[in-house]
């Protein structure tokens, strides 16, 4: 099973869509299509960058966990600008933050904003 989200990052905000909500205790695949754009002057006119993610070497998911402890996941695969994860779920409901973490071939190291997550009880 697949979860299939975008997490857009402009202006150092992010937005998920759509939300990522977990039940408590899965064992998923998660996997992002990443969209980061910057905003920059050039002459007075701004521009937009599109950073191209296809040449990354690895993509982290760092989850807050509801007793505060941050979990790192490394992604299993990275396709263009989707990078997919295998995660599991804490038992504990609530919504928390986390963010993605970019690295590249040249030692390069990229946060995208963090945006949150919600875990929720099963029936």
């Amino acid at each position: 099973m697949v979860i299939k989200t975008t997490l857009t990052a402009k202006n150092y905000n992010a937005t998920l869509k759509p939300a990522l909500k977990l039940f408590k205790g899965d064992i998923i695949y998660v996997e992002f299509t990443l969209v980061y754009s910057l905003i920059s002057s050039i002459n007075g006119k701004h521009v937009e960058d599109s950073i191209p993610l296809n040449t990354l070497e690895r993509v982290e998911l760092k989850l807050k966990t509801p007793s505060g402890e941050i979990e790192t996941f490394e992604s299993l695969e990275i396709v263009e600008n989707r990078a997919r994860f295998r995660i599991q779920v804490s038992d504990e409901i609530g919504e928390y933050p986390f963010m993605i973490v970019c690295y590249d071939s040249d030692g390069c190291v990229f946060h995208l904003p963090p945006c949150d997550y919600t875990i929720v009880d099963t029936i």
